[in-house]
């Protein structure tokens, strides 16, 4: 079987967005030219015209980024994006602030260390800024691409607490985000042409990508039964979508229906991967 998981969350659940937009049938015009693309539009003509694909990437603004941009234009009560309600804790507020005037990762795990060890670089830094004995910069530089192995450590740790799972660092990808994860795994499994499997309704973030990459979208619906308050899929709707499919996405705690697919689900779904030899990117943005 071939999997692609990557762990999208870094170690802030708190900014994670829980708003977002419900869409069916995706109907995405061709967007006009706009300077900020026109880069990505060459490279993708370029690439396109060798693989037999013609026209330039379907792609548009995206809803929530549209609305909220109208909301701050007009002055209106923006729903269409989620805020988090809570300040991050002050003590990952205080790391991260003695990371940056330090340059050095912190020794001292409790608030009232860290204020004390604050007060006395705060002091270092002022006095020694400018002059040949300025604190050695450890953290502001280039990162690896898959992230500071001490962050990958971290979230090997977390998953092997939580869940029992056993993931070496090198096998964890740090990313900004959901969306670049998901646009990561696409990039990286997929080829023009390709159908990517996915579950409607969905976030508009699946179709889009799909777009960008000329990969073909390929929808599953999840029906509402209104007795149990469940939403279910029909499996043979499933099994002929996924004939020939190279990946399918799996979101779970599932936006926008709410759903999290039990391990009954879970199981039909592997397996029928297995049989056809489909990759599957799993979205669990929403595990918190």
């Amino acid at each position: 079987m071939r999997f692609a998981a990557l762990i999208t969350k870094l170690l802030t659940p708190f900014t994670n967005s829980t708003s977002q937009n419900l869409h069916l049938s995706p109907k995405l015009s061709t967007l006009s030219k706009r300077h900020s693309l026109s880069a990505m539009s060459q490279s993708n003509d370029a690439h396109n015209e060798s693989n037999g694909v013609v026209g330039p990437p379907k792609v548009q603004e995206s809803v929530i980024r549209k609305m909220t941009r109208l909301a701050s234009q007009y002055n209106a009560v923006n729903l269409s994006q989620g805020f988090p309600n809570e300040s991050p804790p002050l003590k990952v507020r205080l790391a991260l602030a003695h990371a940056v005037l330090s340059g050095r990762t912190s020794e001292f795990d409790e608030e009232n260390y860290l204020i004390e060890s604050m007060m006395d670089l705060l002091r270092d830094v002022l006095k020694s800024e400018g002059s040949s004995e300025a604190l050695t910069d450890e953290l502001n530089q280039y990162s690896p691409p898959m992230g500071r192995p001490d962050a990958r450590k971290a979230v090997s740790d977390y998953y092997h607490r939580l869940y029992g799972y056993d993931v070496e660092e090198d096998q964890i990808t740090l990313t900004l985000g959901a969306t670049e994860a998901v646009a990561t795994a696409l990039r990286s499994v997929g080829r023009p042409g390709d159908k990517v499997v996915i579950f409607e309704p969905f976030h508009e973030l699946y179709p889009s990508q799909c777009q960008i990459f000329h990969l073909d979208p390929v929808f599953v619906t999840l029906k509402p039964n209104y007795d149990y308050g469940t939403w279910n899929y029909d499996e043979e709707e499933l099994k002929n979508s996924i004939i020939g499919a190279r990946a399918l996405i799996l979101n779970t705690p599932h936006n926008p229906t709410g759903k999290i697919f039990q391990h009954g689900d879970l199981k039909k779904i592997v397996d029928i991967c297995i049989e056809n030899d489909v990759y599957i990117i799993t979205d669990e943005i929403y595990e918190w």
